[in-house]
């Protein structure tokens, strides 16, 4: 897909990395063009309406102390997923930069488990949660959320 002369803002090969909580999508940016390369997903275990909680005196619901309410395992398979995913898309389309649009839990936890290499690579962090967005919008809220750093060698 072209982008629209206001949004070509990438001289190098970029990775753009759009996520939420559950799924991910990866572009590709370079002068013009923007290309969607893969997208993964890693949902929530669906569970019983009843599952872990009670209902209290009040008829309100609340979590029992053996519920299973801690997704935080399924988030660090997740960001592992893309962290994997990022590390081969890089080196198969000799990515220069690498940009991110996530909410800030997904990209501390990426920073946390990513190679030296990719975290030199990321030149752009946007702690937004845009993945019901067409791949235009995610381009042009990257551009006007976050000032690029520069990237290390």
């Amino acid at each position: 897909m072209k982008l629209p002369q206001e949004l070509q803002h990438y001289p190098h090969a970029t990775l753009l990395i759009a996520s939420d909580s559950v799924r991910a999508d990866f572009f590709l940016l370079g002068g013009d063009e923007l290309e969607k390369l893969d997208g993964i997903a890693l949902p929530r275990e669906p569970r019983q309406d009843s599952e872990g909680t009670f209902v209290s005196y009040d008829g309100s619901r609340a979590a029992g102390p053996d519920s299973d309410i801690d997704d935080s395992q399924r988030l660090k398979q997740f960001v592992k997923k893309i962290t994997e995913q990022a590390e081969a898309l890089t080196r198969e389309h000799d990515i220069q930069h690498v940009d991110v649009v996530m909410p800030a839990e997904i990209e501390h936890l990426l920073t946390e488990v990513s190679s030296n290499e990719l975290k030199n690579k990321i030149r752009r962090r946007s702690h937004l949660d845009l993945m019901k967005e067409d791949p235009l919008t995610i381009v042009r809220r990257s551009l006007e959320t976050v000032p690029p750093v520069e990237v290390k060698k």
